[in-house]
């Protein structure tokens, strides 16, 4: 019989398996809050590249009707400039949070892996206590039997005439 208690072992193991399971959620809610952001970020850049849109067509809607001067015409430019700073802003954050995320999903798969792990090892722990418990029937009914069949020769030896 071998030293090992596998009763506390696959406790262990579960007690282990559990916790992972608990990083896991962890981190994928952290990963789907990230690509929430991402996905806010990524919308207010486009929202920023529409904007700029929607200022050079009203300019240009203003100069086919003959209604803007040169003066507006150098104002909507300089706010145009404005506009791809925040094109560009937007997108610098964009790309922060498309980073952000994936180290978020890095982890995230990190983590899964050790709950893939955590989860063999239970599994194996189980195993072997498994092959521990039929390993100890199967030696103690050797031993039934083998004191079976010393009490059946003891029997037949007191029958036996001397």
């Amino acid at each position: 019989m071998s030293g090992i208690d596998w009763k506390t072992l696959v406790g262990v193991r579960e007690r282990q398996k559990t916790v992972a399971m608990g990083v896991v959620a962890r981190d994928r809610a952290a990963a789907e809050q990230s690509h929430a952001e991402l996905q806010q970020a990524q919308a207010w850049q486009q929202q920023q590249v529409q904007n700029k849109a929607a200022h050079w067509q009203s300019t240009v809607g203003a100069l086919s009707h003959g209604q803007c001067s040169v003066a507006q015409l150098r104002h909507a430019g300089a706010w145009s400039g404005a506009l791809d700073a925040q094109i560009a802003q937007a997108g610098q954050l964009a790309a922060q949070a498309g980073q952000a995320h994936a180290l978020r999903e890095q982890t995230l798969g990190a983590s899964r892996q050790k709950l893939r792990a955590a989860s063999g090892d239970v599994e194996k722990a189980q195993q072997m206590q498994q092959r521990a418990r039929t390993e100890q029937l199967r030696v103690q009914d050797q031993r039934l039997d083998e004191a079976a069949e010393e009490s059946a020769s003891q029997a037949w030896a007191a029958r036996r005439p001397a």
